[in-house]
């Protein structure tokens, strides 16, 4: 199956050459068609740098960045034109993605003024459509953005985001400005949506629980690497990574009646401008060993489909073991 995007040996620095934050580094990654990847992993860990980069709305450092099998990394802005109706990201904060000016029937008509030769009347009809199908009622269509919640904000750019009938989209962190009445109802939109149109679907969010409800596949990100990934139900279930252990030991079960068992992690994250030699999560790391601050772990497949870059997995000392 051809892959809608794909990665390899990815890298992101910002900055001058001798002391840039390296963002991303050595990522390699696909997006196959209709699936629904989560990007999960600590603020400052390259979620939406490499969700920007797979999009091309930043050039790579390093790497190289495709598109239906076609090379864009390094395309100019002219060229990548032609290519964003096909592709689209809807942004973690719907009020400043949003212009305060325009109403929310122009938003929503907006790409299609771009990137699609119909007439006015085609685009107010295929307007109203895409507000049906994100559940804005008609009313709603000539206010201007301030009248409406978060939630409705969002689905407002998720409209915008699915106008062009893209085969990727980006969603970054979609729901977390959002109480959990309103979150649900994106979920369940944006399944019903991809059960619909087929997109291909990047998710990034800090919400484990979320991941559970929606992600096909996952990929954990530490300090701007890959470090595990794998199906959604296996990684959440049975994590191999170390830190993935400890990042699913954060999330709190909605039964208060749950034990928690939490591994608190000691140590401090590394800088991105001078990065250690080793396995950037040594530092903070309860088994690490001397050969971890001296050997960058490989992503290796470990089980079926499944791979985590730890030099612990292949003998199986890899489980850390929460306090009683």
């Amino acid at each position: 199956m051809t892959a809608i995007a794909e990665l390899r040996g990815l890298g992101m620095r910002f900055g001058p050459m001798a002391q840039g934050v390296h963002a991303l580094q050595d990522i390699d990654l696909t997006v196959r068609p209709g699936e629904i990847l989560g990007l999960v992993g600590e603020s400052g860990s390259g979620k939406s740098t490499l969700g920007r980069c797979l999009l091309r709305l930043l050039a790579p450092t390093a790497g190289t960045v495709r598109f239906e099998g076609d090379d864009i990394t390094a395309w100019p802005e002219r060229r990548l034109r032609r290519l964003r109706s096909a592709m689209s990201m809807v942004f973690q904060d719907p009020w400043s993605a949003l212009n305060p000016r325009m109403r929310i029937r122009a938003l929503i008509e907006e790409p299609l003024l771009l990137h699609c030769a119909l007439s006015a009347a085609e685009r107010r009809a295929r307007g109203e459509a895409l507000a049906t199908a994100v559940r804005i009622s008609p009313d709603q269509l000539d206010r201007m953005p301030g009248e409406l919640s978060g939630g409705q904000l969002q689905r407002v750019c998720i409209a915008r985001a699915i106008a062009t009938n893209p085969r990727l989209i980006v969603l970054d962190e979609p729901t977390s400005s959002l109480d959990l009445s309103v979150r649900a109802g994106i979920l369940d939109l944006l399944a019903e949506l991809r059960a619909s149109t087929g997109s291909a679907m990047v998710f990034i969010t800090h919400d484990l629980a979320t991941l559970r409800l929606i992600a096909d596949r996952v990929a954990v990100l530490y300090l701007g690497r890959i470090i595990e990934e794998g199906p959604a139900g296996r990684v959440l279930a049975d994590p191999l990574h170390p830190y993935t252990q400890a990042l699913l030991s954060a999330h709190l079960s909605a039964d208060p009646a749950e034990r928690s068992r939490r591994i608190r992690l000691q140590g401090e994250i590394p800088s991105p401008i001078n990065r250690p030699p080793g396995c950037s999560f040594a530092t903070r790391c309860p088994l690490a060993e001397p050969r971890c601050n001296a050997v960058q772990p490989p992503l290796l497949e470990q089980e079926p489909g499944h791979i985590a870059a730890c030099l612990r997995v292949p003998e199986g000392s890899n489980r850390l073991v929460p306090p009683p």
